[in-house]
């Protein structure tokens, strides 16, 4: 095979490769923009739930939950990773199973257990601790996140034992440009760590039940309020780091093909030249 057959095959994978990365790149885009007018409800919902949550608190400061303020010492640890279904999304996935190994190395020795949301942190953990993964969802679309995030707040609230530890390692959307693998302690549920965006002096409430009953659940509405917005927010953060990637793969792709464009005709060029000395040295 001449060597201008071999550029001109070189040319269309080129180009192929760039029509690919174009429409994936189109597409990262505009799952992340409907995604985003989601972004403020979920936020407010999740914001009303804390300022709800904390006045109904006061009234009941010696409140505890068996599930959530656990003390028993079992040891018992869910980590819970959730990353993207597919991949070519730059570190995004990468990130993740690096944190995710330094947290196991801090941690003290026991019983824990994985769960994943996403099939690349499902793989990885398949791949490296195979009879530590629990539960798991491959496929995470923002059609079915609601449903992942109650069914992962319904198996922290039946676990038995319950678990004395449970954390959250995710991608935390910052802007279009910066994603942070981020670790999200869920268990033990600290109610004083939930902050306001207003705050009252305790009032005194007419309580048609148990105030106590109460707050066990609003606490668990906001843990799955809390797996909805984490979730959420590594959707965000997952095509803002697709567009990103394919952006960088598309320009690349534009400057390769331009180089061996160039190249080609170069030696298109040397080749009719010689052919044309050729035929002039046999007149």
């Amino acid at each position: 095979m001449s060597k201008l057959v071999q550029m001109r095959s070189r040319i269309q994978t080129i180009e192929t490769i760039r029509k690919v990365t174009d429409v994936m790149r189109i597409i990262s885009m505009s799952a992340h923009s409907r995604l985003k007018i989601k972004q403020a409800p979920l936020g407010e919902y999740l914001n009303a739930l804390k300022n709800l949550f904390t006045k109904v608190q006061q009234s009941t400061p010696s409140w505890t939950h068996e599930q959530l303020m656990p003390t028993g010492n079992n040891n018992n640890r869910l980590i819970i990773v959730i990353g993207s279904q597919k991949g070519l999304c730059g570190a995004f996935n990468t990130q993740l199973s690096k944190l995710l190994d330094e947290y196991l190395q801090q941690i003290p020795s026991g019983n824990y257990h994985f769960s994943a949301v996403g099939k690349k942190p499902i793989d990885y953990l398949i791949n490296n601790y195979p009879d530590k993964l629990i539960l798991s969802f491959p496929t995470i679309t923002a059609r079915n996140f609601l449903t992942i995030a109650q069914e992962m707040t319904d198996l922290i609230m039946t676990a038995k034992p319950t678990y004395t530890s449970v954390v959250i390692i995710s991608n935390v959307f910052k802007n279009f440009f910066v994603q942070k693998a981020t670790i999200t302690p869920l268990i033990p549920f600290d109610p004083t760590q939930i902050v306001t965006t207003e705050f009252s002096a305790p009032k005194e409430y007419t309580w048609d039940e148990d105030p106590g009953e109460v707050l066990n659940k609003l606490a668990v509405q906001y843990i799955e309020a809390q797996f909805q917005h984490l979730i959420f927010q590594s959707l965000l953060a997952e095509h803002a780091a697709r567009f990103i990637s394919m952006d960088n793969s598309t320009r690349n792709a534009n400057t390769l093909l331009t180089d061996t464009k160039l190249e080609y005709n170069k030696v298109r060029q040397s080749k009719i030249t010689t052919e044309i000395t050729e035929l002039s040295g046999n007149f």
